[in-house]
């Protein structure tokens, strides 16, 4: 989908179109690191970026859906959160950052994008991305059909250099109780999780 796609998605939603918090292994993940300086990739109607920033973090949510922002911003605790319209092909931090973390970016080019947003983790940072496996497909689970931008572990741990030392890189499986839509969603989803600490 691209950047008007979205916007018509969210604008036909109901206040916005995710759940309410972030998914649950990520925000396991996230819990155990010092608030510090955060970059939310793909941030759609912002609930990763507002909850680390109820957490202490400086986040900024960058999406390339305005509908997105727009809903992002409206939401309580929004105002703590620095919005960007921007595509994470040809946006740049103007520093480095604590923490990259991207919930469900899939793109025909996701390995080439998470290298990317890798780049923009300082020494001792942290990298955390999740995202639909495409084992997703088979189980029946929410989310795109196409193979091609689906993530597997192997994709995602190739996205990165000698750099950094991967934490966990593993499929997971999602239930009802940690859906993707605000609406929830009745299938378990089968996800795949990468976390990676930046060591020089």
């Amino acid at each position: 989908m691209d950047a008007a796609q979205w916007d018509e998605r969210y604008r036909a939603s109901a206040g916005g179109v995710w759940a309410a918090e972030p998914p649950a292994a990520v925000r396991e993940i996230l819990a155990d690191l010092a608030p510090a300086t955060a970059i939310d990739v793909a941030t759609g109607d912002g609930r990763t970026a507002v909850w680390l920033a109820e957490r202490g973090w400086s986040c900024t949510g960058i999406d390339f859906s305005g509908e997105g922002l727009a809903l992002a911003a409206a939401r309580p605790g929004g105002d703590a959160v620095t919005w960007v319209r921007a595509d994470v092909h040809e946006w740049e931090p103007a520093a480095s950052v604590d923490l990259v973390v991207s919930c469900y970016l899939h793109l025909a080019d996701s390995a080439a994008a998470v290298a990317r947003m890798a780049g923009w983790v300082k020494p001792g940072g942290a990298l955390v991305v999740i995202g639909h496996d495409v084992e997703n497909i088979a189980a029946g689970g929410h989310g795109p059909s196409d193979p091609a931008i689906l993530y597997t572990p192997e994709l995602l741990s190739g996205a990165l250099d000698e750099g950094f030392r991967i934490e966990r890189c593993e499929r997971i499986t999602r239930t009802s109780a940690d859906a993707e839509l605000r609406g929830g969603h009745a299938a378990a989803a089968i996800d795949t999780l990468l976390h990676a600490v930046r060591v020089r």
